[in-house]
Protein backbone atom coordinates (compact mmCIF):
# COMPACT_ATOMS: atom_id res chain seq x y z
CA UNK A 1 0.00 0.00 0.00
CA UNK A 2 2.95 2.55 0.80
CA UNK A 3 4.62 1.80 -2.69
CA UNK A 4 1.20 2.64 -4.28
CA UNK A 5 0.77 5.66 -2.42
CA UNK A 6 4.40 6.52 -3.19
CA UNK A 7 3.90 6.13 -7.21
CA UNK A 8 0.34 8.15 -6.84
CA UNK A 9 2.13 11.07 -5.28
CA UNK A 10 5.27 10.75 -7.49
CA UNK A 11 2.56 10.74 -10.36
CA UNK A 12 0.56 13.95 -8.98
CA UNK A 13 4.17 15.77 -8.67
CA UNK A 14 4.97 15.15 -12.12
CA UNK A 15 1.56 15.52 -13.25
CA UNK A 16 1.37 19.38 -11.88
CA UNK A 17 4.91 19.80 -12.43
CA UNK A 18 5.56 23.67 -13.73
CA UNK A 19 8.17 25.86 -14.78
CA UNK A 20 8.81 29.37 -12.87
CA UNK A 21 9.04 32.53 -15.26
CA UNK A 22 10.91 35.89 -14.09
CA UNK A 23 7.77 37.84 -14.45
CA UNK A 24 4.09 38.27 -14.05
CA UNK A 25 1.56 40.56 -13.94
CA UNK A 26 -1.57 41.44 -11.36
CA UNK A 27 -4.30 43.21 -11.12
CA UNK A 28 -5.46 42.28 -7.85
CA UNK A 29 -3.27 42.86 -4.83
CA UNK A 30 -4.07 38.99 -3.90
CA UNK A 31 -1.98 36.66 -6.30
CA UNK A 32 -3.22 33.21 -6.28
CA UNK A 33 -1.46 30.46 -7.92
CA UNK A 34 -3.82 30.54 -10.37
CA UNK A 35 -2.35 34.07 -11.31
CA UNK A 36 1.25 32.12 -12.28
CA UNK A 37 -0.51 29.76 -14.74
CA UNK A 38 0.26 26.96 -12.50
CA UNK A 39 -1.78 23.84 -12.18
CA UNK A 40 -2.44 22.84 -8.82
CA UNK A 41 -4.94 20.43 -7.24
CA UNK A 42 -6.38 23.12 -5.46
CA UNK A 43 -6.16 27.12 -5.86
CA UNK A 44 -4.53 29.10 -3.25
CA UNK A 45 -3.39 32.17 -1.82
CA UNK A 46 0.51 33.23 -2.33
CA UNK A 47 1.53 36.18 -1.72
CA UNK A 48 -0.38 40.25 -1.36
CA UNK A 49 1.07 43.04 -2.63
CA UNK A 50 1.83 45.97 -0.57
CA UNK A 51 -0.89 48.92 -1.12
CA UNK A 52 0.59 51.35 -3.66
CA UNK A 53 3.21 49.05 -4.78
CA UNK A 54 3.46 48.58 -8.47
CA UNK A 55 6.27 46.47 -8.53
CA UNK A 56 7.12 43.56 -6.28
CA UNK A 57 10.04 41.44 -6.32
CA UNK A 58 10.48 38.18 -4.51
CA UNK A 59 12.99 35.13 -3.93
CA UNK A 60 11.99 32.78 -6.46
CA UNK A 61 13.02 30.29 -3.01
CA UNK A 62 9.38 31.75 -1.07
CA UNK A 63 7.40 30.83 -3.84
CA UNK A 64 8.75 27.34 -4.35
CA UNK A 65 8.42 26.40 -0.58
CA UNK A 66 4.71 28.05 -0.61
CA UNK A 67 3.97 25.34 -3.86
CA UNK A 68 5.20 22.80 -1.62
CA UNK A 69 3.40 23.23 1.67
CA UNK A 70 0.21 23.33 -0.87
CA UNK A 71 0.84 19.81 -2.57
CA UNK A 72 2.24 21.59 -5.79
CA UNK A 73 5.72 21.06 -7.84
CA UNK A 74 7.21 23.60 -9.21
CA UNK A 75 10.32 24.16 -11.30
CA UNK A 76 12.44 27.23 -10.86
CA UNK A 77 14.27 26.86 -13.82
CA UNK A 78 17.35 29.34 -13.61
CA UNK A 79 14.89 31.98 -11.86
CA UNK A 80 16.30 32.99 -8.93
CA UNK A 81 13.98 36.37 -8.18
CA UNK A 82 10.55 36.62 -9.90
CA UNK A 83 9.28 40.23 -10.38
CA UNK A 84 5.22 40.91 -9.87
CA UNK A 85 4.25 43.94 -11.94
CA UNK A 86 0.77 45.88 -11.76
CA UNK A 87 -0.53 45.71 -15.32
CA UNK A 88 -1.86 49.09 -16.56
CA UNK A 89 -4.07 49.72 -19.55
CA UNK A 90 -1.54 50.71 -21.82
CA UNK A 91 -1.70 49.33 -25.51
CA UNK A 92 1.42 47.90 -26.63
CA UNK A 93 -0.12 47.43 -30.35
CA UNK A 94 2.19 49.96 -31.83
CA UNK A 95 5.34 48.18 -29.68
CA UNK A 96 4.30 44.80 -30.97
CA UNK A 97 3.82 45.74 -34.59
CA UNK A 98 7.38 47.08 -34.48
CA UNK A 99 8.69 43.78 -33.25
CA UNK A 100 6.53 41.60 -36.13
CA UNK A 101 8.59 44.02 -38.12
CA UNK A 102 12.08 43.68 -36.88
CA UNK A 103 11.48 39.93 -37.15
CA UNK A 104 9.96 39.78 -40.69
CA UNK A 105 12.63 41.82 -42.41
CA UNK A 106 15.16 39.17 -40.66
CA UNK A 107 13.12 36.01 -41.72
CA UNK A 108 10.40 36.42 -44.52
CA UNK A 109 8.80 33.25 -43.62
CA UNK A 110 8.31 33.35 -39.88
CA UNK A 111 4.88 33.10 -38.62
CA UNK A 112 4.29 34.43 -35.17
CA UNK A 113 1.22 33.75 -33.62
CA UNK A 114 1.67 36.35 -30.79
CA UNK A 115 4.04 38.86 -29.09
CA UNK A 116 3.81 39.53 -25.39
CA UNK A 117 5.64 43.12 -23.46
CA UNK A 118 5.91 43.14 -20.04
CA UNK A 119 7.58 47.01 -18.99
CA UNK A 120 10.10 47.17 -16.71
CA UNK A 121 8.28 48.82 -13.47
CA UNK A 122 4.68 50.28 -13.75
CA UNK A 123 3.88 52.22 -17.02
CA UNK A 124 0.75 54.79 -17.62
CA UNK A 125 0.42 55.42 -20.93
CA UNK A 126 3.25 55.45 -24.12
CA UNK A 127 4.07 58.79 -26.08
CA UNK A 128 2.02 58.18 -29.25
CA UNK A 129 5.43 58.21 -31.74
CA UNK A 130 6.58 55.87 -29.12
CA UNK A 131 9.88 54.21 -31.38
CA UNK A 132 11.40 50.87 -29.68
CA UNK A 133 15.33 50.89 -30.09
CA UNK A 134 16.33 46.40 -31.03
CA UNK A 135 19.06 44.80 -30.66
CA UNK A 136 20.73 43.08 -33.73
CA UNK A 137 21.60 40.05 -31.90
CA UNK A 138 17.64 39.95 -30.55
CA UNK A 139 17.63 38.21 -34.45
CA UNK A 140 18.55 35.36 -33.02
CA UNK A 141 16.16 34.78 -29.94
CA UNK A 142 12.74 34.64 -29.05
CA UNK A 143 12.63 36.88 -26.01
CA UNK A 144 14.63 39.59 -24.95
CA UNK A 145 14.77 43.34 -23.65
CA UNK A 146 14.45 46.87 -25.91
CA UNK A 147 13.90 49.94 -24.84
CA UNK A 148 11.96 53.30 -25.57
CA UNK A 149 13.51 56.53 -24.91
CA UNK A 150 10.64 59.18 -24.24
CA UNK A 151 10.10 62.66 -24.97
CA UNK A 152 12.58 63.72 -22.77
CA UNK A 153 15.52 61.23 -23.51
CA UNK A 154 14.94 58.65 -20.81
CA UNK A 155 14.85 54.47 -21.64
CA UNK A 156 11.88 52.73 -20.60
CA UNK A 157 13.15 49.40 -20.85
CA UNK A 158 10.65 46.08 -21.82
CA UNK A 159 11.02 42.09 -21.74
CA UNK A 160 9.38 40.54 -24.66
CA UNK A 161 8.95 36.26 -25.45
CA UNK A 162 7.71 35.76 -29.36
CA UNK A 163 5.83 32.79 -29.61
CA UNK A 164 6.80 31.89 -33.32
CA UNK A 165 7.52 28.87 -35.94
CA UNK A 166 10.31 29.45 -38.63
CA UNK A 167 11.56 27.72 -41.49
CA UNK A 168 15.26 26.73 -41.07
CA UNK A 169 17.61 24.47 -43.30
CA UNK A 170 18.56 21.74 -41.57
CA UNK A 171 21.20 18.82 -42.14
CA UNK A 172 19.33 16.01 -43.94
CA UNK A 173 22.27 13.29 -43.09
CA UNK A 174 25.49 13.60 -41.13
CA UNK A 175 27.93 16.20 -42.47
CA UNK A 176 31.41 16.82 -42.29
CA UNK A 177 33.89 19.52 -41.81
CA UNK A 178 34.42 21.33 -45.71
CA UNK A 179 31.84 19.22 -47.37
CA UNK A 180 29.97 21.96 -49.58
CA UNK A 181 26.44 22.71 -48.20
CA UNK A 182 23.32 21.61 -50.81
CA UNK A 183 19.78 20.12 -51.07
CA UNK A 184 22.23 16.94 -51.12
CA UNK A 185 22.38 17.07 -47.73
CA UNK A 186 20.03 20.19 -46.49
CA UNK A 187 16.66 20.73 -46.66
CA UNK A 188 14.02 23.02 -45.21
CA UNK A 189 12.04 22.19 -42.12
CA UNK A 190 9.30 24.16 -40.03
CA UNK A 191 10.59 24.51 -36.20
CA UNK A 192 9.64 26.64 -32.86
CA UNK A 193 11.61 29.78 -33.42
CA UNK A 194 13.57 29.60 -30.20
CA UNK A 195 17.20 31.00 -29.06
CA UNK A 196 20.22 30.50 -31.69
CA UNK A 197 24.19 30.68 -31.09
CA UNK A 198 23.93 32.79 -34.30
CA UNK A 199 21.13 33.78 -37.16
CA UNK A 200 19.71 30.19 -38.26
CA UNK A 201 19.41 29.56 -42.41
CA UNK A 202 16.24 30.16 -43.82
CA UNK A 203 17.54 28.87 -47.45
CA UNK A 204 20.86 27.65 -48.76
CA UNK A 205 23.84 30.56 -48.94
CA UNK A 206 24.07 33.19 -52.02
CA UNK A 207 27.42 31.60 -52.81
CA UNK A 208 28.99 28.14 -52.64
CA UNK A 209 29.52 27.10 -49.23
CA UNK A 210 30.59 24.62 -46.94
CA UNK A 211 30.51 23.57 -43.14
CA UNK A 212 32.98 24.92 -40.72
CA UNK A 213 32.51 21.62 -38.26
CA UNK A 214 30.89 18.53 -38.78
CA UNK A 215 26.97 18.49 -38.07
CA UNK A 216 24.70 15.47 -36.88
CA UNK A 217 21.81 14.69 -39.13
CA UNK A 218 18.53 16.81 -38.60
CA UNK A 219 20.48 19.74 -37.06
CA UNK A 220 19.71 23.62 -37.81
CA UNK A 221 22.26 25.27 -39.50
CA UNK A 222 23.38 28.34 -38.34
CA UNK A 223 25.73 31.28 -39.99
CA UNK A 224 28.70 30.33 -37.63
CA UNK A 225 28.74 26.93 -38.75
CA UNK A 226 29.13 27.57 -42.76
CA UNK A 227 31.64 29.56 -44.93
CA UNK A 228 32.69 30.47 -48.29
CA UNK A 229 34.36 28.29 -50.34
CA UNK A 230 37.52 30.21 -50.73
CA UNK A 231 38.58 31.02 -54.64
CA UNK A 232 41.18 29.06 -53.96
CA UNK A 233 41.99 25.53 -52.27
CA UNK A 234 44.83 23.73 -51.18
CA UNK A 235 46.65 21.26 -53.59
CA UNK A 236 44.58 22.69 -56.67
CA UNK A 237 46.44 24.07 -59.85
CA UNK A 238 46.47 28.08 -59.74
CA UNK A 239 47.18 29.89 -62.95
CA UNK A 240 50.00 32.30 -62.24
CA UNK A 241 50.45 35.93 -63.56
CA UNK A 242 53.98 37.34 -63.43
CA UNK A 243 53.44 41.42 -64.33
CA UNK A 244 56.79 43.27 -65.98
CA UNK A 245 55.79 46.23 -67.15
CA UNK A 246 53.65 46.05 -70.29
CA UNK A 247 54.32 42.29 -70.29
CA UNK A 248 52.28 39.60 -68.89
CA UNK A 249 53.60 35.93 -68.47
CA UNK A 250 51.67 32.97 -67.12
CA UNK A 251 52.33 29.70 -65.77
CA UNK A 252 50.72 27.10 -63.68
CA UNK A 253 51.90 26.21 -59.84
CA UNK A 254 50.13 24.39 -57.20
CA UNK A 255 48.55 26.06 -53.97
CA UNK A 256 50.14 25.40 -50.96
CA UNK A 257 47.16 27.17 -49.32
CA UNK A 258 43.75 27.90 -49.32
CA UNK A 259 42.80 31.53 -49.50
CA UNK A 260 39.84 33.57 -50.48
CA UNK A 261 40.30 37.12 -52.50
CA UNK A 262 43.19 39.48 -52.39
CA UNK A 263 44.64 36.67 -49.54
CA UNK A 264 48.51 35.90 -50.18
CA UNK A 265 49.19 32.17 -50.17
CA UNK A 266 52.14 30.07 -50.60
CA UNK A 267 52.59 28.48 -54.40
CA UNK A 268 54.86 26.07 -55.38
CA UNK A 269 56.56 26.36 -59.13
CA UNK A 270 57.29 23.41 -61.49
CA UNK A 271 61.11 23.18 -60.00
CA UNK A 272 59.56 22.77 -56.62
CA UNK A 273 60.39 26.14 -55.28
CA UNK A 274 57.90 27.90 -53.38
CA UNK A 275 57.03 31.55 -53.52
CA UNK A 276 54.04 33.65 -52.41
CA UNK A 277 51.20 34.54 -54.17
CA UNK A 278 48.02 37.39 -54.18
CA UNK A 279 44.56 35.77 -54.88
CA UNK A 280 43.14 37.80 -57.96
CA UNK A 281 40.06 35.47 -58.54
CA UNK A 282 39.29 31.73 -58.89
CA UNK A 283 42.20 29.79 -58.88
CA UNK A 284 44.12 32.74 -60.65
CA UNK A 285 47.15 34.41 -58.82
CA UNK A 286 49.17 37.01 -59.44
CA UNK A 287 53.64 36.69 -58.26
CA UNK A 288 54.54 38.87 -55.50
Amino acid sequence: MGKIIFLISLFLSQLYANTLQQSYTFTKATIMSSDLNVSCPKQFEIILIPDGKTSYRINAQVLLKTFELNGCTLDSGKVRFVTFLKRSDTDYTLLQNQLTTFYTEQYPTIIIQSIQIFPHGYLQSLPNNAHAVFDIDMATKNKGTFYVPDNNGIRHYFDFTVDASLSVLHTTQKVSRKEVVSLNNCAIKTIPFTTFKSKPLISLPETMSRFKTSLKDDTPIIERQIESIPLVLRGSKVSVQVKNDTVIVEFIATAMQEGALYDIITIEKADNKRVRAKIIGENAVELQ
